[in-house]
């Protein structure tokens, strides 16, 4: 007996697009799963299962959820098969650029706070210094100790300069204290010499 065989067509349900996953054959008695259908979708396009109409679509349209329990605001947004009819808290129309946590109020949508209720309400993000940055500090740290230690050495060399000075003076002072002492030691040698008697012969 030959078997016979159909194909499935897969649709992805994880997305409420419900875009078309791939085919396989199945057995004549096959018995479909909640993703799967014995239509054939339309070659050379996209393809979109639309549950609510059973047949495939070739484009999407952007559903906006606003929760009806939290003053309509905005609250998710996804892509579902043309022709979706939509459901309590949900519109087609498109929030304008700039709005700060947009409300829907039946016909368009409106921001729902002031820009500076916005940005007071956002966290404070901690400025991290990126390596370049640290590694310049750490330098410019490096070079700051360089300079005291330069600064101490030029002290430390202006007091050894004070004090070699010092030593100078007192050397040449000592020279000149010497001189004058060796010259009052030859007078006094001078007058020894002159009060020694004279030596007499004995006949």
């Amino acid at each position: 007996m030959v078997e016979k065989y159909k194909t499935v067509y897969i649709f992805d349900t994880q997305a409420p697009s419900h875009k078309y996953a791939g085919q396989r054959q199945v057995e004549e008695d096959y018995q479909l799963l909640p993703n799967e259908t014995f239509i054939e979708p339309q070659k050379g396009q996209d393809n979109y299962w639309n549950v609510e109409t059973g047949a495939w679509v070739t484009t999407t349209v952007v559903i906006y959820c606003y929760d009806v329990n939290n003053n309509n605001v905005l609250s998710d947004m996804f892509s579902v098969p043309a022709g979706t009819t939509l459901k309590a808290g949900q519109t087609t129309v498109v929030p304008k650029d700039g709005l700060y946590e947009p409300r829907f109020n039946g016909t368009d949508w409106e921001s729902g706070i002031t820009e500076e209720e916005f940005l007071a309400k956002q966290p404070k993000a901690e400025v991290k210094p990126s390596a370049s940055q640290i590694a310049q500090a750490n330098t410019l740290k490096d070079v700051a100790k360089l300079q005291v230690a330069h600064t101490a050495q030029q002290k430390l060399n202006a007091e050894l300069m004070v004090d070699n000075a010092n030593l100078k003076k007192q050397n040449q002072t000592q020279a000149t204290l010497n001189a004058s002492l060796m010259k009052q030691l030859a007078g006094l040698k001078q007058q020894v010499m002159t009060l020694q008697p004279a030596t007499t012969t004995v006949q």
